[in-house]
């Protein structure tokens, strides 16, 4: 079996031919079809078998469907209610997907291949909120609204409390190594 035969999009394919990937790993051939048509799945198998391929791979597929959404200024800015030179408020990221990980280092690695594999879909953004991260860049990234948020489990209860992230929207969740 082929990538191309998974039945995943150009734009992810393209993505997996620079990076040097020539056919999908049996875990791969299994899950991404299964996924790309919409089923949940649990997957066990040795680590470095390329389970994150087999998430991610079609949840970008997924996003690369999907048009940016526009950002929504504040009601009362938008009114010109408001003082120009106030400051504007803060607007909580709305992923569409999270990916929870156990530890800083398999988030790092999960946003990585996250990168890589989507480096051709435009717009795309993930990000990686995990403890040992400063607050005022997690903030700043949180900010721009990313369609992917990979994050451990403490530090993603730190922000939710907080109400810098918004599951209304959220299409896909993936627990990474439950």
């Amino acid at each position: 079996m082929t990538f191309a035969e998974t039945g995943l999009q150009e734009i992810v394919l393209k993505a997996l031919a620079e990076a040097g990937y020539k056919e999908p790993t049996p875990v791969q051939a299994q899950a991404i079809p299964a996924a790309l048509q919409g089923r949940d799945l649990l997957v066990s198998s040795q680590t470095g078998s390329g389970k994150t391929a087999a998430f991610m791979l079609p949840a970008l597929d997924r996003l690369a469907d999907q048009a940016r959404r526009p950002f929504v200024p504040d009601a009362r800015r938008a009114s010109g209610k408001e003082r120009p030179s106030s400051r504007p408020r803060f607007q909580p990221a709305r992923p569409r997907m999270l990916v929870l990980a156990p530890t800083r280092e398999l988030a790092l690695q999960v946003t990585a291949a996250t990168e890589k594999y989507g480096r051709h879909i435009r717009h795309l953004k993930a990000v990686a909120i995990l403890g040992g991260m400063p607050y005022p860049k997690q903030m700043m990234l949180l900010a721009h609204n990313p369609e992917i948020l990979v994050a451990t489990p403490g530090r993603l209860i730190d922000h939710m409390e907080s109400g810098r992230i918004d599951f209304s929207e959220l299409q896909m969740l993936v627990l990474d190594e439950a």
